[in-house]
């Protein structure tokens, strides 16, 4: 049998084959009844020269494979797709909207300070400097990343630990009315308050227009709302009534129910909670090799410029770009989807918009016209500047309410949001233009360790939702999902 790189490949010696042509040697050269059996000292000898030679004979495969694409694994696959210009997708930072930061007058977050989830859990840094100027407190608004590369989770109000302590910012929930004093309130009126998850409280207000609660206490809350009807003082230099919580972090919340009097003082509904409202944007780990296979072959299409294919491929590899999709008209009349014609829209997620309209162009077909709602200038090589049209999906938020039946011997203590994860990252996985099948979702949750069984099931495009169907998403519409958008009821 012929060994090593061979018409048909590369055909490797096992250490069977090794130590039979060893033995073969041996008896050839020395004699042809020398012991050679595994327990003899020559057996031994065999074997541990012939193992060596074994490694060899593996590290001269690899070589092999690693000059083909197909084969090759890490750097050298690297190396081999660089030659044609195809690099490994790098991992990146969890991104996400910090829009709870409250702050004392005349504080400041220097960019650089961390929050975390828990005492325990993911850390972000924030990367922008945050200055309340003013001369009341107030929420403020920033971004930050997760320190780590990757799939980092940050589940909405689940990041709520402040990591860097300064002094005027603080941990608790905290809620501001949306309307300023004078508050025009009627004998009778009511409001309805929930502290870190404890007991509805409920205030009437029995006389008088002006309320002062001046920031109080979450225990303080109800007694000093009622005490100050007829206090006619400015409740701070903004004029607005602030609830927060006794806590700092995890627990902290304040959530204001509703009552008849929360017209006058406008308060927002939702539950206050740590210091995302929304969940973070995750990141992702280096591209996989069998990944970066894929898009190395999707890149090639390239070389044939100019058709929906190659621009897919460009575009997908621009920086930060989500997913993209191409339609194309190649009738003389405008088509049922309002495409000109002769015309291609390119539909993405993800992505700067000069840096898309700049690939669209370097690829796109000449004389065929580009379509979309989002339109950028282009510069080309003799100086002249061209317009580039695109699309980019319109969000279509998804709203699902479910209750779970659950063994309570083996769900686990954090099984709620275990549930809600699930369910975003298969709406994450959704690509422009799926539709939502009810079905598929309602068996998510049961991916989750002692869930016996999903009884009711609700996904909706408003909240709250009552659609127990499928939802039809239009081919230029992405459906979004948040765990702030997912209500579960574990029974």
């Amino acid at each position: 049998m012929t060994f090593g790189v061979t018409p048909e490949g590369f055909s490797k010696k096992t250490l069977d084959d090794i130590l039979a042509e060893i033995e073969a040697d041996e008896r050839a050269i020395l004699s042809p009844t020398l012991n050679v059996l595994a327990s003899s000292v020559f057996g031994q000898f065999n074997g541990i020269f012939a193992d060596k030679l074994r490694e060899m004979w593996d590290l001269a495969e690899a070589v092999y494979r690693s000059q083909y694409p197909d084969s090759a694994n890490g750097e050298a696959l690297d190396q081999v797709a660089s030659i044609t210009g195809c690099t490994r997708l790098p991992a990146t930072h969890s991104l996400v909207t910090l829009d709870r930061l409250y702050l004392d007058a005349g504080t400041t977050i220097p960019a650089g300070s961390i929050v975390s989830v828990g005492n325990l859990g993911a850390r972000f840094q924030i990367t922008e400097t945050v200055a309340n100027a003013g001369s009341a407190p107030a929420t403020f608004s920033a971004l930050a990343e997760s320190e780590d590369f990757g799939v980092i989770q940050g589940v909405s109000t689940t990041i709520d630990t402040i990591v860097t302590p300064i002094a005027g910012w603080r941990a608790a929930a905290a809620l501001t009315s949306g309307n300023a004093e004078p508050y025009a309130l009627s004998d009778g009126d009511t409001l309805q308050i929930q502290i870190d998850g404890g007991i509805l409280q409920t205030i009437t207000f029995l006389t008088g227009d002006f309320v002062d609660i001046s920031n109080a206490t979450a225990t303080e809350v109800a007694a000093v709302i009622q005490a100050n009807l007829d206090d006619g003082t400015a409740i701070d230099a903004a004029g607005s009534v602030r609830v927060s919580s006794d806590l700092e972090g995890t627990g902290s919340s304040v959530q204001i129910i509703g009552g008849s009097g929360n017209a006058a003082l406008g308060f927002v509904t939702d539950l206050i909670k740590g210091f995302n409202s929304l969940d973070a944007v995750v990141g992702r780990e280096i591209e996989t090799d069998a990944d970066f296979r894929i898009r190395r072959i999707e890149l090639l299409r390239v070389t044939g410029a100019g058709t929906m294919e190659a621009i897919r491929a460009r575009v997908r590899e621009v920086d930060d770009v989500i997913q993209a999709f191409i339609f194309e008209n190649v009738t003389m009349v405008t088509d049922i989807n309002g495409l000109p014609p002769k015309s291609f829209e390119v539909v993405v997620s993800g992505g700067d918009d000069q840096e898309i309209a700049d690939v669209i162009w370097l690829c796109k077909p000449a004389g065929i016209e580009t379509f979309g709602s989002t339109s950028m200038s282009v510069l080309d090589s003799m100086g002249f500047l061209h317009t580039v049209n695109f699309s980019r999906p319109t969000e279509v938020p998804i709203w699902i309410e479910l209750t779970v039946t659950k063994n309570p011997v083996t769900f686990p203590i954090d099984g709620e949001a275990q549930i809600k994860a699930a369910l975003k990252a298969y709406g994450d996985a959704l690509q422009i233009g799926d539709d939502v099948i009810a079905l598929q979702f309602k068996c998510v949750p049961l991916s989750v360790g002692g869930v016996v069984d999903v009884t009711i099931f609700k996904i909706d495009t408003i909240n709250p939702p009552v659609n127990t169907g499928n939802i039809s998403v239009l081919f230029r519409d992405l459906a979004t999902f948040d765990t702030s958008r997912i209500t579960v009821t574990v029974v």
